[in-house]
């Protein structure tokens, strides 16, 4: 069938539904329970009324002869007659003026339910017998019904009575307990309302998931959370992408200035050299390109996403030096091991990598060419502690508070004589800082600098 068919929803609200069909449900209920009663309450008063009528027949009707009995002067709720061998009338012996109709009695010692004899002035309901003597003498017995219906009749508006009394309830009681049904339902539409509007920490109530509320706000503060996590994320990424427009454009700005520069002085006939001009602008493109590459290993560091996996820290320190020995290779690199225990993290190989040849490579180029570096491996309770310290000319107290801010130089004339962009630490900063670590430096000048990276140990 069609899926529209099928799923085409109400145009009535939930709640008028859920009572209505309650009310629906209860009075069938009480329809089919009154007519159960009402069934079973009959066949009682029949049963009780068929017992009095064979009482009757074993009693009674065999003791008063017709001659001393005047039917007429002895009203009574049974009624008897007799058919003697060889006539066809009934002999009426006791009874009421409107006598049932015996005719319509076809079986012996069977009850039936007959009516009175047609031209009666009322249309009376009896219940009937007949029974043979020996002698082929036929009784007839019957009771009436009047009384049975009227009980039956009394039993009914009873039943009617208390069925609107407990339809009346049980509509005051859907109509609360649905409202309270529902109302979880009212929380979750105001949430969801709430988040729309802007206010997106707001939660549905955490319900038992057990039942069909509580699945539901399980499944919107799932997704809402996860919408959140999806804005916030963007708004992350917008916020690196404005960042790194701004610094690229605020730090390209002076080569792109020197090489306009260079350009018109020899437009203009003012720089007779021109290679010397020509060594300037590839000096200054240099310059541009490392500061572009420093700028996107920056945004990546930034948004990186990690392939963590567990790692040993003194092998990948080694790994590390090898690196720099290669690209260094008249410096070299002490690797301590202080710390009996396998030191392993639940890091990114490469990315720490990274961050430890950063380092190492920023001593070689900063704390002097014969300084010498030590990298020290060792344990501080839980957290993996990694020391790159090397014994050069050191940093004033003015300049470690800002070491790994993003284009601080402490001093840029020589960082622009080494060929840094002030972005090295801070690219190590984020990526220590998505590991769950801290990174930090220690130094004082004329004693060196100690940077000291934590992460957690498995």
């Amino acid at each position: 069938m069609p899926y529209s068919v099928l799923s085409a929803p109400s145009k009535k609200p939930l709640k008028r539904q859920l009572v209505a069909a309650v009310m629906v449900a209860s009075t069938l209920g009480i329809a089919l329970s009154s007519v159960l009663i009402s069934t079973v309450m009959r066949h009682f008063l029949f049963d009780r009324a068929d017992d009095q009528l064979r009482e009757g027949l074993a009693t009674w009707a065999q003791q008063t002869p017709a001659w001393q009995f005047n039917f007429l002067s002895l009203p009574s709720e049974f009624h008897q007659a007799t058919l003697y061998p060889g006539h066809e009338q009934l002999v009426p012996r006791r009874g009421t003026a409107n006598p049932p109709d015996y005719s319509r009695v076809k079986r012996l010692d069977t009850p039936t339910t007959i009516t009175s004899v047609e031209g009666s002035e009322t249309g009376m309901r009896w219940r009937a017998m007949a029974h043979a003597e020996p002698d082929g003498t036929v009784q007839y017995v019957a009771k009436s019904l009047e009384a049975e219906g009227k009980m039956l009749r009394a039993l009914a508006w009873v039943e009617a009575g208390v069925g609107v009394l407990a339809l009346l309830g049980i509509a005051v009681a859907a109509n609360y307990m649905v409202a309270r049904a529902l109302a979880p339902l009212k929380i979750v539409e105001n949430t969801a309302l709430a988040i729309a509007n802007g206010d997106t920490d707001r939660r549905v109530p955490a319900w038992s998931r057990e039942t069909e509320v509580g699945s539901l706000s399980f499944a919107m503060n799932t997704m809402v959370s996860r919408l959140q996590d999806s804005l916030e994320n963007a708004k992350t990424q917008e916020e690196q992408m404005r960042r790194f427009v701004g610094d690229a454009s605020h730090e390209l700005r002076t080569p792109l200035t020197s090489v306009r520069g260079y350009t018109e002085l020899y437009r203009k006939g003012m720089a007779n050299d021109p290679e010397m001009v020509l060594s300037k602008i590839d000096e200054e493109s240099a310059r541009m390109q490392l500061l572009v590459e420093d700028l996107l290993a920056l945004t990546r560091a930034e948004g990186a996403r990690l392939n963590t996996k567990p790692t040993d820290v003194l092998e990948l320190v080694l790994s590390a030096k090898s690196t720099v020995d290669a690209a260094f290779p008249d410096r070299r690199v002490e690797v301590i091991a202080d710390t009996p225990d396998v030191a392993q993290v639940n890091g990114d190989p490469d990315r720490l990598h990274q961050v430890l040849v950063n380092l190492i490579t920023n001593a070689y180029k900063h704390a002097g060419p014969d300084a010498e570096v030590t990298v020290t491996v060792r344990h501080n309770l839980d957290r993996v502690v990694i020391d790159v310290a090397d014994n050069g000319c050191g940093m004033e107290p003015r300049d470690a508070e800002h070491i790994f801010e993003r284009f601080y130089r402490a001093d840029s004339s020589r960082n622009r004589a080494t060929g840094g962009s002030g972005l090295g630490l801070a690219i190590t900063k984020s990526l220590v800082e998505a590991h769950g670590g801290t990174v930090s430096v220690t130094t004082a000048p004329g004693e060196g600098s100690t940077f000291t990276i934590s992460i957690p140990s498995l």
